[in-house]
């Protein structure tokens, strides 16, 4: 696993997971998203594709807060697995994240799942 601190309100990791034949990326968000440290992120997130693997998670139980440039780079994320006929699942949101979906209208647009392993369960 890959850590990584943008700021004191951010910690960022990534893992990859073999399942089955495939590989699945996980993405670890803890803390806050916010305009101090977005444009580091975005720019970690754009090396994430790297390796070719589209299937991804986002883990965010641990996300806190995430504003409306957050937002816009899941978005990125979302049309960069799309794009690549890879699968984007959330899992456990945060009640503020998960409020935020909401009242956005995104919550239609991400597939979500309880935990870790009934994400994992979805790519087989």
């Amino acid at each position: 696993m890959n850590y990584m601190d943008f700021d004191p309100l951010l910690r960022f990791k990534t893992e990859i997971k073999s399942i089955g034949q495939g590989k699945v990326l996980v993405l670890y968000f803890s803390g806050k998203i916010t305009s101090d440290n977005i444009f580091d992120l975005n720019q970690k997130v754009k090396d994430i594709f790297k390796e070719s693997i589209y299937n991804v998670v986002l883990y965010l139980s641990e996300l806190e807060y995430i504003n409306s440039t957050g937002i816009a780079m899941l978005l990125t994320i979302a049309k960069t697995v799309e794009q690549n006929s890879g699968k984007l699942i959330l899992t456990r949101p945060t009640e503020f994240v998960q409020d935020l979906f909401d009242m956005t209208d995104l919550s239609g647009r991400f597939e979500f799942s309880e935990n870790l392993d009934d994400a994992m369960e979805a790519f087989k």
